[in-house]
């Protein structure tokens, strides 16, 4: 055993080195200091000589920003099981309660479902703040709403459109040669007029030459198609320098065209509402049907708002579908289960980031799917996916098109885990993403590519197939299974380095702080 782990060592290095390549590992980004704290170290970038970013603070994902429990909300109305369509009645009684005036910690009250089954043909809508739907528990036995509608149906829909109105006269040229990952302040052309707290829209504004360098012209990319906007607050200004309440996930290059920032008023539908504790079915005609329940819950334009103990068996699409303007939201102890529909391109997204920033989807499981835990086109991180595990998935788990950024994938099991240049495929879907860490994640193959100006990161991933490409090559590291890398998990790490262990214990289970959840997901299939 340890002359074939002497072996595989020297083949690893030799392999990288004949590649002009170095082996990731965590102590070459991150390192256990003294005070027992994370100490990030500086890197650069694939292509770029100055090692001036360091990894990114994921653990602003979640609820409130991470942290923070989710509340138990006072039950204003009880329901109870009855016959033919219920969707009025439930209906009803989320829009009485949505008319009641918000307490003092921003919640209107609970709808509870008793246990039994609810027949619904259309989609429930939580269309106001402080609302929240609930049942009496996730398994077969519990509370359960069927979706009825002979056509691709939400079940449950919270929120809706977020608007983004620039304000006038306050855009700004960012003016510093380079801002680089992990970075929590930059300067600007002019501090006039901003005042901390305000909301603040970092946009890149790349030029033709980025786009040649990562090799994304020939596919379609364009400047005006990559301006990706990410949401801030200014916590700091010193003279024409921003301080930001949380790090930059995407370098900003001035030889690559730089960026703006402005200041925007952003307008969310809903705030402090949670889905929880129901099982959500969806009735199908066969294996292929696409004419049902299609995605079990969809939430956009909410932040600070909630999904859990839910299982979804028999969708056609998701579980849980994040779209744009979805801000701080907790997915946890879900499941997707057996969706049906073909096991084709854009079917079977289990747990879908769209869009959408500082979302945490943790302690999930999938059966059957295909890209079962992913995130859209452009996506700004930073995201996180905790503890979750995919069984018998059809496709690949990762970032899945056009640059998405910061995310992490923390203690994650899936058949295959993917962060590449998709080059062509699909609508020329080019490189998945940037500044994506695998951390002790697991599976028959992951695969890295690391595109330039950018970084991700493959650490102590356990796979019979772990492979790291390059632009114009590829070297396959020979990769072998040892302890978990401590930390076990970075984000909870990072976040007990940023709020503390009360911080930790208010959003982890005993379980997961013990240790690696794989084998309990696995037992639990969903309840």
């Amino acid at each position: 055993m340890i002359k074939q782990l002497f072996l595989s060592l020297i083949l690893v290095v030799y392999i990288a080195a004949l590649n002009g390549q170095s082996v990731q590992s965590a102590s070459s980004v991150i390192s256990i200091g003294r005070n027992g704290k994370i100490a990030s170290k500086n890197w650069a970038a694939n292509g770029e000589k100055e090692a001036i970013n360091i990894v990114p603070d994921y653990s602003y994902a979640g609820y409130k920003g991470g942290g923070v429990a989710i509340p138990d909300v006072p039950v204003k109305i009880t329901l109870s099981p009855g016959k033919g369509d219920q969707t009025k009645i439930i209906q009803n009684a989320i829009d009485k309660i949505s008319k009641l005036p918000l307490d003092k910690n921003g919640f209107r009250g609970k709808v509870l479902l008793r246990k039994g089954t609810y027949n619904i043909n259309g989609t429930l809508s939580i269309r106001n703040e402080g609302v929240v739907l609930a049942g009496e528990g996730q398994g077969e036995n519990g509370t359960v709403l069927k979706a009825t509608k002979k056509s691709k149906q939400t079940l449950i829909s919270i929120g809706g459109n977020s608007k983004i109105s620039p304000i006038s006269n306050t855009e700004q040229n960012i003016i510093d040669d380079f801002v680089g990952v992990g970075a929590s302040s930059f300067s600007i052309q002019s501090a006039k007029g901003l005042k901390l707290g305000d909301t603040i829209l970092i946009e890149k504004t790349p030029n033709a030459a980025w786009f040649k360098v990562i090799g994304m012209t020939q596919y379609g990319w364009t400047p005006t198609a990559y301006r990706i906007k990410h949401e801030r607050i200014i916590t700091g200004i010193n003279g024409n320098e921003l301080s930001l309440n949380i790090p930059v996930v995407d370098a900003i290059y001035k030889k690559y065209g730089s960026g703006i920032v402005y200041k925007a008023n952003i307008t969310r539908v809903v705030a402090n509402c949670g889905v929880e504790s129901l099982r959500l079915i969806s009735d199908y005609a066969s294996e292929t049907d696409e004419n049902h329940g299609w995605e079990a819950v969809k939430i956009g334009g909410a932040e600070h708002c909630w999904i859990r103990k839910i299982t979804a068996q028999y969708f056609g699409q998701s579980c849980v579908t994040i779209l744009n303007g979805a801000s701080f939201i907790t997915v946890e102890d879900c499941a997707m289960l057996d969706p049906k529909s073909r096991a084709v391109g854009g079917n079977r997204y289990s747990f879908n980031i769209v869009n959408g920033s500082f979302n945490l989807i943790q302690r999930c499981y999938t059966r059957s799917g295909r890209h079962d835990f992913v995130t859209g086109s452009r996506v700004a991180g930073p995201n996180v996916f905790l503890d979750c595990y995919a069984e018998n998935g059809r496709a690949d788990t990762g970032p899945h098109q056009r640059w998405a950024t910061g995310i992490l994938f923390d203690n994650v099991f899936a058949n295959s885990i993917r962060v590449i240049n998709a080059k062509s495929n699909g609508t020329g879907h080019g490189w998945t993403g940037a500044q994506i860490m695998l951390w002790n994640c697991e599976g028959n193959k992951l695969e890295v590519q690391i595109p330039p100006t950018a970084m991700n990161w493959n650490i102590n991933t356990n796979s019979a197939i772990a492979e790291s490409n390059t632009l114009f090559g590829k070297i396959i590291n020979v990769v072998f299974n040892s302890a978990t890398q401590q930390p076990r998990s970075l984000y909870v790490k990072q976040l007990e380095d940023r709020l503390g262990a009360t911080a930790v214990n208010n959003v982890t289970t005993p379980e997961q702080r013990r240790g690696n959840l794989f084998n309990i997901l696995k037992q639990w299939k969903g309840g």
